[in-house]
């Protein structure tokens, strides 16, 4: 058998769900830049490969149309809204004041929607995001306060700097608050946190004496790994594990098309070139509100 030539791969480690879920989400990407593109986990699990008919498919290519995708989720109008709902509200509490009902409605409604909404990645992608409206057990590790739609712009801001395309997951920065987020000087150096997929992310409070989101403090994120996990969950879902309050994935090693690649990597299909993987689902704080991605294992069973 002829091994397929790759178009293009990243280093990865598998033992890191992030960075799994990550290469699920530019395997996604990628079937929607270049149909029938397919991709695969490098036998000795170090790189993930993707292979496309289409001679211009390349990592840069894919990455630049990233950075430059719109990502919405409150509309332009629904941001101002809220924006003026809420500035009504602090106007009125310094009165001892409340919101009218109908307003106060509302303002609740479009809090709702900022924090869980969809979040719609525009030409050329044309991918909405929402796995995390579904089923309980799904891998919702952000806290309850975070705003989906800033953190994924967040992290597309973040890719700006990215040297080496290759090491891709790799990339370390400090994620800003974005620009349509933006409404006093001194917000573009706001600390936005991640999701907490990439497993080099977590941190229990008992470790630093404070929780980091809550004292927004200024650690280093993988931005891409956040992105394009967040990509990847909408189709390639883990499955409950066994072993309670963990999830499984299977790391496969031949090429597959983005339909078969997300039944195999739940195990929902039967593969002959795969591993199981588990990964405990962390607490980041004693009270148990916000979790995290820990290091995979892999199983020893299928």
């Amino acid at each position: 058998m002829i091994p397929v030539k790759p178009s293009f791969a990243v280093w990865v480690d598998v033992t890191n769900p992030g960075q799994f879920f990550a290469c699920c989400g530019l395997l996604e990407l990628a079937h929607r830049f270049w149909p029938g593109a397919e991709g695969w986990f490098h036998h000795s699990a170090s790189s993930f490969e993707i292979t496309s008919t289409n001679d211009e498919a390349t990592l840069e290519k894919l990455i630049a149309d990233l950075r430059a995708c719109d990502i919405t989720g409150l509309t332009d109008e629904e941001r101002e809204e809220r924006d003026a709902l809420e500035a009504e509200k602090r106007r009125l509490r310094r009165d001892k004041k409340k919101l009218p009902g109908e307003k106060e409605g509302r303002r609740a409604e479009l809090g709702t929607k900022a924090r869980s909404g969809a979040v719609i990645l525009g030409k050329p992608f044309r991918l909405t995001l929402s796995w995390w409206q579904g089923e309980e057990n799904t891998p919702k590790t952000w806290a309850g306060r975070q705003e989906i739609h800033k953190v994924a712009r967040a992290a597309q801001d973040a890719l700006a700097t990215i040297a080496d395309a290759s090491r891709l997951f790799d990339h370390r920065r400090v994620m800003r608050m974005p620009a349509e987020y933006r409404t006093r000087r001194g917000d573009e150096n706001k600390v936005v946190e991640p999701f907490y997929f990439d497993a080099r992310r977590f941190v229990h409070a008992l470790d630093t004496g404070f929780s980091l989101d809550v004292q927004d403090s200024e650690t280093l994120a993988h931005p891409a790994v956040e992105l394009l996990a967040l990509v990847g969950l909408q189709r390639f879902r883990p499955i409950a594990s066994e072993q309670r309050g963990a999830l499984d994935f299977y790391v496969w090693s031949s090429p597959l098309p983005v339909s078969i690649a997300s039944a195999v990597a739940s195990g929902a299909v039967w593969h002959p070139d795969v591993r199981p993987f588990t990964s405990q689902l962390r607490y980041r704080d004693n009270q148990k509100r916000y979790k995290a991605f820990n290091t995979a294992h892999p199983r020893t069973n299928l």
